[in-house]
């Protein structure tokens, strides 16, 4: 009897060790993504007031890098509409670091996809903004 009790014990204390970090993970990861939600308008404004590609591509750099891993934090959620907006965002902003296509025509759908994540995945007001 004595090795159930210290193996269910073991089980219990291991179980609490991994919930606990698992919330601490989920709360860094949410902290992460405000974050660089927090970092993407002063990038767009940027490229937008960027006299032409080439002087927007190292904004548009980091802000592809940002959609990136925003879509995947996306995709650890499962939310794959979320992750289709990351993704087009991600690519329209590769397109203006490469000098590709129409910057005004991008910037509009960066700013698209923004507004269609935040409809579906935002909630509260500013600053105190919640992720559904």
């Amino acid at each position: 009897m004595p090795l159930y009790t210290f193996a269910m014990h073991k089980a219990f204390t291991l179980t609490l060790a991994l919930l606990t970090f698992g919330g601490f993970a989920l709360a860094q990861d949410e902290a992460e993504y405000k974050a660089w939600m927090k970092s993407l308008p002063p990038l767009v404004g940027s490229i937008r007031n960027a006299a032409d590609n080439a002087a927007a591509a190292d904004a548009a750099n980091k802000l592809a890098d940002a959609f990136e891993k925003v879509e995947m934090f996306w995709k650890s959620r499962h939310a794959d509409d979320a992750v289709k907006f990351a993704a087009t965002g991600h690519e329209a902003a590769k397109a203006i670091a490469a000098g590709s296509g129409d910057k005004a025509a991008n910037l509009q759908k960066i700013q698209g996809t923004c507004g269609g994540c935040h409809m579906a995945h935002r909630e509260g007001t500013a600053p105190d903004f919640k992720i559904k």
